[in-house]
């Protein structure tokens, strides 16, 4: 029996996924606008929910609200407001926001991201199917970061710039880190996958036993692997996260 995870085939999810970051990064400016700097970046990061991504609570003239990636309802939400997947760009979704803004009162611009299509290749049934995936991908984080005894742990985040979900563990309340990440695909791995990364390395990282399907990347990057397929494949796909995140624990210790 296969896992109830649907499959993300990079052929077919990518031009999706470069319009739904694209809308990301619109969404990322505006919280970015309304909440303090954090000194570990986290202010650049956007929470996730059962429908998408969502800004971190934001007050906008005076009234708390979020901006929503409703990928159920094919829809940017904004304080009442929402703009179709269907018809907009990601610049015209940033002019829609400038303008919802201005009609209340606040003059603030926002900063625009660097866009790179500027078109809208939208698929219902693709970004549905990624919403599906990266909620349970937030899920099986949590679960992680509840487990995690030592240290402190990041919020549980989908950065818009990588486009990628990250949790990461600090388990000596210093610059010592671990990192678990979910990418839906970038230019040195085409492909979703899994990642687990060290900062600073530690000797003999790269030498823990990782579960079978999972390997070790040391072309553009360090870390360990876990493609997206090998767990959309598996009849038991939360025994094999599961086992593929047990190298963080393992690697603790290497720092010494």
């Amino acid at each position: 029996m296969e896992s109830s995870l649907p499959k993300l085939q990079h052929r077919k999810l990518a031009a999706t996924r470069d319009y739904l970051q694209e809308v990301v990064l619109v969404i990322g400016s505006l919280q970015r606008a309304f909440i303090p700097k954090d000194p570990h970046d986290w202010h650049y990061g956007l929470e996730v929910g059962l429908r998408g991504p969502l800004t971190q609570p934001l007050t906008i003239a005076g009234t708390d609200v979020r901006a929503s990636l409703d990928l159920v309802r094919s829809k940017v939400r904004l304080g009442g407001s929402s703009w179709s997947l269907k018809y907009y760009s990601a610049p015209e979704i940033l002019n829609n926001i400038q303008i919802w803004l201005e009609s209340r009162g606040v003059n603030k611009r926002l900063q625009q991201p660097e866009f790179k299509t500027q078109t809208r290749h939208f698929d219902v049934q693709q970004a549905t199917d990624y919403a599906t995936a990266l909620w349970w991908m937030h899920e099986q984080f949590k679960k992680v970061q509840e487990d995690l005894d030592e240290g402190f742990t990041s919020p549980i985040l989908l950065y818009p710039h990588h486009f990628d979900l990250s949790l990461v563990w600090f388990p000596f309340n210093d610059k010592r880190q671990l990192a678990i990440g979910f990418s839906t695909g970038d230019e040195t791995i085409i492909e979703p996958y899994l990642y687990l990364t060290a900062y600073p390395e530690p000797a003999g990282f790269t030498k823990l036993t990782l579960p079978k399907g999972a390997h070790w990347q040391s072309t553009g990057f360090s870390g360990a692997i876990l493609p997206y397929r090998a767990l959309s494949s598996s009849s038991h796909p939360d025994q094999l996260f599961t086992d593929y995140v047990a190298t963080l624990k393992s690697a603790r210790p290497l720092f010494g």
